[in-house]
């Protein structure tokens, strides 16, 4: 079983105007509201292929419950902890016309409260059996701290449970300790992780190896529209996408994640795993809303992915 783990969610508000312009009145063209990151994206992914999940964390309010049901509609299966007189936070996506790039507004999210957060690690309790695959994506909201994130880490541990992080800052660096089976951080976070300027992919390539050498079996370095580096203790790979014209890029991180680990999961080797991944992001990138992608695509854009051993 997999089972993805959100914190923060959040209901986004893609707008779609011709193009910014300060000190003018921007009139919106459309707006629409969309299923928003992280490893709500993983599930929408996992779902899509048929693969049996459960997408858990923690939701308010109408918000909250209008985010799940579009979820429960393409297919998820459902299990979120809700606490009462707040609200699931709104992502505001501004999308340009002709203008490759999005703009991104985001709320901090609520406060989570002491029972709350009891209630979540008894349904974690309650769900995760030992070698499932847990993904935990995005970061952690007002209320949570990183000795609460440390003790999710732990009782994950203890169950047996199989870790994929997606993540930044203190909560990365709380999660390495934890030797997860794979990461996914890019240029920013590595760069935040190891402490140091990194200046060229040789660079990069050094540190990812020192986190494999730490216990981290699959480290997936995302360097945005330049693709990735797929690092193993014993293999590295560059990875180069299809070359498209980008519509919304938000959600495009979330959905590689997905694709990379239901690939995974099903035994496919990292070679075409992440195949898949790139071309499952490439479809996304293409699309107007920010969980949007076509499997149908997909499988054309994996014909176009590059990869190399370096």
């Amino acid at each position: 079983m997999i089972i993805t783990v959100t914190l923060n969610p959040s209901l986004d508000l893609n707008v779609y105007v011709d193009k910014l312009k300060k000190n003018q009145n921007n009139r919106t063209k459309n707006m629409k509201y969309d299923i928003g990151g992280k490893a709500t994206h993983v599930s929408l992914v996992l779902s899509a292929l048929g693969i049996e999940n459960i997408a858990t964390g923690i939701m308010g309010g109408n918000n909250g419950k209008r985010l799940v049901k579009m979820m429960e509609d393409r297919g998820v299966d459902c299990d979120f902890v809700f606490q009462e007189g707040d609200e699931t936070r709104v992502t505001y996506i501004i999308v340009q016309e002709e203008v490759e790039g999005t703009f991104m507004l985001t709320e901090p999210g609520f406060s989570i409260k002491t029972e709350t957060f009891k209630k979540l690690k008894q349904k974690l309790r309650e769900i995760v059996q030992k070698d499932d695959l847990i993904v935990i994506s995005g970061g952690i909201p007002p209320g949570i701290d990183i000795g609460n994130y440390r003790c999710l880490l732990n009782l994950i541990e203890d169950v047996g449970g199989i870790l994929v992080v997606d993540t930044s800052g203190e909560c990365l660096l709380e999660a390495v300790k934890h030797k997860p089976y794979l990461i996914k951080p890019n240029e920013i976070e590595l760069r935040e992780l190891v402490g140091c300027e990194l200046t060229d992919e040789k660079l990069y390539i050094k540190e990812l190896k020192k986190l494999n050498n730490q216990g981290i079996e699959i480290v997936a370095l995302s360097l945005g529209e330049k693709g990735s580096i797929i690092s193993t203790k014993n293999k590295t790979l560059r990875i180069i996408p299809p070359n498209v014209v980008q519509v919304n890029d938000t959600g495009c991180g979330d959905i590689f994640l997905g694709g990379a680990v239901s690939m995974l999961y099903q035994g496919m080797n990292l070679v075409e795993a992440f195949r898949f991944a790139t071309a499952i992001a490439t479809s996304k990138v293409t699309k107007m809303g920010t969980s949007e992608f076509s499997l149908k695509e997909t499988r054309e854009y994996m014909k176009e992915v590059i990869i190399y051993d370096v």
